[in-house]
Order: C-alpha cells, then sequence, then structure tokens
C-alpha cells in the first residue's frame, strides 16, 4: 500500500513537472521602459523605450482598455526590433496614438498599456501622462542661403546571410558633435536619427552604425542629420537625409 502510493505521488508530481516544463514561457528578451503619453492632435501620443535582449522581433500592435481607440501612426511597413538592439516609440517616427482616453487626463496618471510582439507576445506596462513639455523632434531647420546646405549619403551591406547590417555614412558641410547635443544650433553641426520603417532605432554620432539581425522582412533605412538642438536640417523644407530599403530573407530565419 505505502508503495502505491509512492509511486501515485511521483507520478503527480512528474506530470506538474512535465506541466511546468510545457506551459512556462521563457524570458522573451523583450522590455519596455520609460512609457509615457504626449497630448497631442486632441488625443495622447504613446512614447516608449523598447530594449530586445533576445531574437529579432516584431512590434505588431498597441492596445489600452483606458482608450477607445489606440493605433500606430508613421509606420512605412512592419515594426521589426533587431536582436540585441533598442527602438524607440517617439513623436519624430512611429508612436502609438491614444484617442478617446477614459479616466481623467491629470498629470502623472498612470494608463495601462499593452505592446503585442510577434514573439514576445504581450508586454504590459504602465504609461504615466506628461505635461506635454517633451522635445517634440518634429521641427525643421531650414538652411538658409547664407549657409552651405550639408549632405548625406549610405552604403549598406549584410555580414553574412543572417547577419547585421553595416552601415556608412558620407557627409558633406557637417560634422558630428555628440558633447553639443542639446545645446545651441551651431550651422554644419550635430548628430543623425535613425529610422527603420519609421521606427526610431536611435541617434548617431560617427559615420558607422550597425542595425542588428532582423525577422524577414523589407525595410526602409533612413538616417536624417539634426541640428543640436534636435531640429531637421532641410533645403526647401524637404529634410537632408539618406534612404536606403533592404530585404531580410525569410529562409535565413
Amino acid at each position: 500500500m505505502e508503495l502505491a502510493r509512492l509511486l501515485l505521488a511521483l507520478g503527480f508530481f512528474g506530470i506538474a513537472a512535465l506541466s511546468f516544463l510545457l506551459f512556462t514561457e521563457e524570458p522573451s528578451g523583450i522590455t519596455v521602459s520609460d512609457v509615457k503619453l504626449e497630448p497631442m492632435g486632441g488625443g495622447f501620443a504613446l512614447l516608449a523605450k523598447i530594449e530586445n535582449q533576445g531574437a529579432p522581433d516584431k512590434l505588431l500592435g498597441v492596445g489600452s482598455d483606458a482608450a477607445s481607440r489606440v493605433a500606430f501612426s508613421g509606420a512605412t511597413g512592419d515594426l521589426a526590433v533587431p536582436d540585441s538592439g533598442t527602438a524607440s516609440l517617439a513623436m519624430d517616427g512611429v508612436h502609438g496614438m491614444l484617442m478617446g482616453l477614459q479616466g481623467g487626463t491629470t498629470e502623472g496618471r498612470l494608463v495601462p498599456v499593452t505592446l503585442w510582439f510577434e514573439r514576445a507576445g504581450r508586454v504590459a506596462a504602465r504609461a504615466r501622462i506628461s505635461g506635454g513639455a517633451g522635445m517634440s523632434h518634429d521641427a525643421l531647420h531650414v538652411v538658409p542661403e547664407e549657409e552651405t546646405a550639408p549632405t548625406i549619403s549610405m552604403q549598406l551591406s549584410q555580414k553574412g546571410p543572417t547577419g547585421p547590417w553595416e552601415g556608412q555614412l558620407t557627409v558633406e558641410n557637417f560634422s558630428f558633435a555628440k558633447d553639443a547635443v542639446d545645446g545651441p544650433h551651431q550651422p554644419g553641426q550635430g548628430h543623425a536619427h535613425l529610422y527603420l520603417n519609421g521606427l526610431k532605432l536611435g541617434r548617431l554620432f560617427t559615420t558607422e552604425f550597425t542595425i542588428g539581425e532582423l525577422p524577414a522582412g523589407t525595410y526602409e533605412v533612413v538616417v536624417v542629420l539634426n541640428t543640436n538642438d534636435h531640429r531637421s536640417y532641410a533645403t526647401g523644407r524637404v529634410p537632408v537625409l539618406a534612404s536606403e530599403t533592404i530585404t531580410a530573407d525569410a529562409e535565413t530565419q
């Protein structure tokens, strides 16, 4: 009798252990931080930093039970988060838009939001309502006639069939000035912003950059030259930028 009870107990714990292995998810590698809501166009822009310490992933959607309508704004295609890389929902790139926010719009209120990823699944966060005093990063600096406008071109190459992408910029009448960021405008000086299908991947302070491995798909890589005070250089109100389309092969993912 005791032996039978022991075998029954071992069987129960074995099934429990198997269930734990089958239904416990591994850490996704995706973390979301610095989440906030900025007043914009009768609604709120959802801004956030996304860090990926795992495999390449795609941001598929955004939602919130506290809003009547939630969607992305500014996307030009699939929203990929490279492996071991970062991306941002930003005012000058892809961001979420929450319309019909319920429960009050008091500054400092925390609003529940959820981001959906292809691999990581749902990632929940709380967005803090901001007073709207942050930098917009969407203004232009139209180069006056008495100044020489900067120019930029770009070359991209992939390291192997599944490797990261290496970028090389060529700029003229422009110098990168990391120590001057957030400072006053100096003609021909500043930094660059890197985008992937409209999703901001970060700032650039040199002519070389790397984009990590990507999920299968086609992506437009855009680099825009910016002033120290975060305005896009422009000629005739057209931003000074370089753009190239790349494709990640589905068979190599």
